[in-house]
Order: C-alpha cells, then sequence, then structure tokens
C-alpha cells in the first residue's frame, strides 16, 4: 500500500502538482490535447478496474465491513461497556465517562496519518470542545504496547481506551475493507502527504495489526444516546469539528426545551 502512494505521489510531483484537486485543474485546462484525453481517460479506466477489483475482493473472502453492511448501527451504547485503559491498563466502563457529552474517536491502525490529523484538530480546539461540555476519549482495537507507543508519538492528552473485541466497533457497524482503504481516489488522496514531504509516522509492522480496519466518530450525550454517528467512509473521511459541535449544541437546546416544557 505504502509503494502505492509513493507512486501517485511521484505521478504528482512529475505534473508539479501536490494535490489530486490540482492534478484534476491541469488535467481540465488540457483536456482538449488528445494526448492529455486519451491518459485521462486511461486513468478513469484504471480507477474503475481497481475499486471493482477490490470490491469483488472483499466479497470473496467476507471481510467484516460486509458483513455489517446491513446491520443497523447502535443508537445508543450501555454504560457496561468495558475498555482497558491504555495508560493505566485497567479495565474501565464506559459509565465511569458519562455524565457530559462524550465524543467516541475511534480509530483505525496506528500508522494512519489522517487519525492523528483529526485527533491533533480536536486537541487544538479543545476549548470550543468544552464549552459544549464535549469530552472526548480516543478509542482503538491496538495492543497496550502500540497504545501507548501512539500516545507518545502523538502527545495526545485525551482519555485512550482500547476495545480489543472491537465491540463498540461492531455496535457501529464498523469492519474491515480491502475497498474503502485502498480505494483509488483514497490513495491517491494520501499520497498527497508525500507530494508535500510530510513524513509518516515510524511505527512498528507487528504493532499496527489490522490496518484496514474503518474508524469514525460518535457523539454520546450523558446517558450513552447517539447524538452524531459518523462510520467513516474510507480512512481520510471524518466530521468537520463544525459538525461536532452543531450536534452537541443541538442537543444542549433541545435539553433546555425540555427542561422548560416540564416546568408547570
Amino acid at each position: 500500500m505504502f509503494e502505492q502512494d509513493f507512486e501517485e505521489s511521484l505521478f504528482l510531483s512529475r505534473i508539479g502538482v501536490k494535490t489530486k484537486g490540482e492534478a484534476e485543474a491541469v488535467w481540465q485546462k488540457l483536456y482538449h490535447h488528445p494526448a492529455v484525453r486519451e491518459q485521462v481517460e486511461e486513468l478513469l479506466k484504471l480507477e474503475n478496474e481497481w475499486d471493482s477489483f477490490l470490491q469483488s475482493v472483499d466479497k470473496d473472502l467476507q471481510m467484516t465491513d460486509e458483513q455489517l453492511s446491513g446491520a443497523n448501527p447502535a443508537d445508543s451504547l450501555s454504560p457496561d461497556f468495558v475498555f482497558t485503559d491504555a495508560r493505566s491498563k485497567e479495565s474501565v466502563t464506559l459509565g465511569q465517562f458519562l455524565g457530559q457529552k462524550l465524543l467516541l474517536v475511534l480509530i483505525g491502525n496506528f500508522g494512519w496519518v489522517p487519525c492523528r490529523d483529526h485527533v491533533a484538530e480536536l486537541e487544538a480546539n479543545q476549548t470550543l470542545l468544552e464549552a459544549q461540555s464535549v469530552q472526548v476519549m480516543v478509542v482503538s482495537f491496538g495492543s497496550v504496547e502500540g497504545a501507548q507507543l501512539w500516545l507518545e508519538q502523538t502527545g495526545c492528552t485525551f482519555e485512550m481506551m482500547l476495545d480489543s473485541q472491537r465491540k463498540v466497533y461492531r455496535s457501529f457497524g464498523l469492519g474491515s475493507s480491502f475497498s474503502k482503504v485502498l480505494k483509488f481516489g483514497c490513495l491517491m488522496q494520501l499520497s498527497e502527504f508525500s507530494a508535500a514531504d510530510r513524513d509518516f509516522p515510524d511505527f512498528p509492522h507487528r504493532l499496527l495489526e489490522d490496518i484496514y480496519q474503518l474508524g469514525g466518530d460518535f457523539l454520546l450525550d450523558e446517558t450513552g444516546k447517539v447524538l452524531l454517528s459518523h462510520p467513516s467512509k474510507n480512512p481520510l473521511d471524518r466530521p468537520s469539528l463544525k459538525d461536532v459541535l452543531q450536534a452537541a449544541e443541538d442537543n444542549s437546546t433541545s435539553s433546555y426545551e425540555d427542561k422548560n416544557e416540564q416546568k408547570p
């Protein structure tokens, strides 16, 4: 996979751009040239063939994302859900963190740059989240060793919990998928990191575990009810900070109105 990203980053560099969007702008400007049009059509054909191939792989291997596709995602989580605290290694329940709104950030493998960027953005805007009484909890399916190295590398200050059996992941319909993680368009976007000379995390491969597991963001209210559900369609797909804050604000407004209606 990383070799594919490297090849695509070279492609972007060769035509003097750093993003897929910039590349498409170049193609549109020069599309009237037969040679350019032919190459673009070949690229689009390759994209369709690659994505179709991956979809068939998911189906043939019965990847868990394929199995969970028909299931309804949970609309609430039980306070009795048990996690392992990545720092203390102790068993804790979800209920210990309820009492205010809780944003569960379920990450993919420990090496994913988009997951790290998403968590970093949330940390940079922690004041805005706290203003809406939102606490952030990072959740991984990986090992304690991997989680502690991830915490060391990222400097993340949020609570981090481990769901080794992936029960929470499954509750939200999140499985493993070749087609969603290695989708052509996704690989093109990931190649932008290399084109921009961004360093990829130096993370031991043995600790990455399932590199095809999808993540997502899920905002819970004080009782565990889901206020915002955003299962990631690919490793780059995360809700915006604005969406999270809006969902939290809507809940606060709704709760306030409910309390007023109950007054005699």
